[in-house]
């Protein structure tokens, strides 16, 4: 194979991790943002005012768009380091390790939407969603960590 093709893959690896998980943090956060937007127009309407802290399940998917720029970063730095012949491994490690972040971000927004509805009509729990959340997210570490231990 060309040098130059090797490189181009490696390389569309690195893209593919911090895409693919971006997709996953914008339909997350889309999603967690529209049952935020629903629980607000209730309280509004009720003539109460609404929750802030729903805010905090809507922003909860972005940083699986980190862990990929993160993963993309690292990619590169191990495609550089084998003089791009391991362009196979970093092709595989954006694409599975980007769509591993993508279905924890998506999940997790999932998650926080009816984290959003349960806060927003009852006002109590916010710890317990926050944990559930968290657990979701810890899938995109594991991703992050075991992607980079394929690469190393």
């Amino acid at each position: 194979m060309e040098p130059n093709t090797m490189v181009t893959l490696a390389k569309m690896g690195a893209a593919a991790a911090l895409g693919i998980a971006a997709m996953g943090s914008a339909l997350g956060c889309g999603t967690a943002g529209m049952s935020a937007i629903t629980m607000w127009k209730k309280a509004y309407a009720q003539g109460k005012s609404a929750l802030f802290t729903l805010l905090v399940f809507v922003g909860a998917p972005i940083s699986q768009t980190i862990y990929g720029m993160l993963l993309m970063n690292f990619i590169l730095d191990a495609a550089k380091a084998s003089d791009f012949t391991n362009w196979g491994g970093c092709l595989g490690a954006g694409i599975f390790g980007g769509l591993g972040m993508m279905a924890s971000a998506w999940y997790q927004g999932k998650s926080a939407a009816v984290a959003c509805d349960a806060l927003g009509e009852t006002g109590k729990g916010m710890v317990n969603y926050l944990m559930v959340l968290g657990i979701v997210e810890t899938v995109a570490l594991f991703v992050l960590v075991f992607s980079m231990m394929v690469l190393h």
